[in-house]
């Protein structure tokens, strides 16, 4: 009886080891996500090119709320990606030039906060760890003539992203990793006072 009643007590350990499952990870998420009004945070990014074999990391603040973002470098170099009003502003100090262009509805959603909510469910999900703090799930758009796998890390308690990356198509990674996030919590209007000089080169 003794012995029955160990073998028990082990599988209930193995069976919380294992973590939460996917499912149980994308309710908490879209829980989390939905009752977000606005989201800020420390930002480090970084891109890989395989045909250049070649990294650039970016370091800055990203600004969310409903329909309008900013992310803000100044590491290698001051640029800032502004979307509002479906607009799309992309400015790099270094070449001095300003890239302006409407954002499309399929592309809506396709940004550092919502990018894992738009794909989870248009993809087979993976749960390639998980603990008490700390859950991984790696995604597979089912059919997606852009985005060839996602990662992310999240805390399975609050539903928090704080590491995400993408694949396209032509092997190019896009990583993300977040930082003294503050959900629901004001954002200055001069914030969003973003400028260039004014002989920028401007390209629509």
């Amino acid at each position: 009886m003794k012995k029955m009643i160990l073998i028990l007590m082990a599988f209930a350990c193995l069976i919380a080891l294992q973590g939460q499952t996917a499912s149980e990870l994308y309710s908490k998420l879209q829980t989390t996500y939905k009752n977000l009004s606005s989201f800020q945070a420390v930002l480090q990014q970084s891109n890989y090119y395989p045909q250049l074999k070649k990294t650039v990391t970016y370091s800055g603040r990203i600004y969310f709320t409903q329909g309008r973002m900013l992310m803000k470098f100044t590491k290698p170099s001051e640029q800032y990606l502004k979307i509002e009003n479906n607009r799309v502003e992309l400015y790099d100090a270094a070449s001095n030039t300003l890239f302006q262009s409407a954002v499309q509805a399929q592309f809506g959603r396709m940004n550092p906060v919502e990018i894992l909510q738009f794909y989870w469910d248009k993809s087979a999900v993976t749960v390639t760890a998980s603990g008490k703090n700390s859950a991984s799930v790696k995604l597979v758009p089912k059919q997606d003539d852009l985005v060839s796998s996602l990662t992310a890390t999240m805390n399975p308690s609050t539903g928090i992203v704080n590491k995400l990356g993408y694949t396209d198509k032509s092997g190019n990674t896009v990583n993300y990793s977040f930082s003294d996030i503050k959900q629901n919590a004001s954002i200055p209007a001069s914030v969003w006072q973003v400028s260039h000089p004014k002989n920028v080169q401007i390209i629509k």
